[in-house]
């Protein structure tokens, strides 16, 4: 799951295909030091170092962590159990909320042939001010709380 707290998808230029070496075995996953994207240091005058960093973890490892975002924990505890919810529904009904326009539900094979894996996806905006009809299909809730 994707959520967007500003207009950003005309940023993603920037990111390029990860390329550093994949882990050898599991055991090596737990070595990895997840890179962390500090939002309250951005607001402070380090955009420009904190943009710097987003882009190389993408670059170097392909995912990060955001940090001090001001999303309250409870947000992102509903967030998540929808988001469950959500991707436990039959694909018809995922459906409804795609194809991602940019945003919604999105889902594709993946790999040389489509024979790897299968890899869904659900683009989110967290402005109340801005509404997709995919989303308000994906979850039947508005940013408000009221319910379709």
């Amino acid at each position: 799951m994707v959520v967007l707290s500003q207009p950003a998808l005309d940023h993603f230029s920037l990111i390029k295909t990860c390329t550093g070496p994949a882990p050898d075995a599991a055991s090596a996953v737990s070595d990895i030091e997840i890179p962390e994207v500090d939002l309250a240091a951005a607001a402070r005058g380090g955009r420009d170092d904190e943009v710097r960093r987003l882009v190389r973890a993408c670059e170097e490892l392909g995912f990060f962590k955001v940090v001090n975002h001001g999303v309250g924990t409870e947000m992102m505890g509903r967030v998540e159990a929808e988001a469950e919810r959500f991707f436990k529904l039959p694909q018809s009904e995922k459906d409804t909320a795609g194809p991602p326009n940019p945003l919604g539900y999105g889902s594709k094979r993946i790999g040389p042939n489509g024979d790897i894996g299968w890899i869904e996806y659900l683009l989110l905006h967290t402005s109340p001010d801005v509404t997709s009809l995919n989303s308000l299909a994906a979850f039947r809730v508005a940013p408000n709380g009221h319910t379709f």
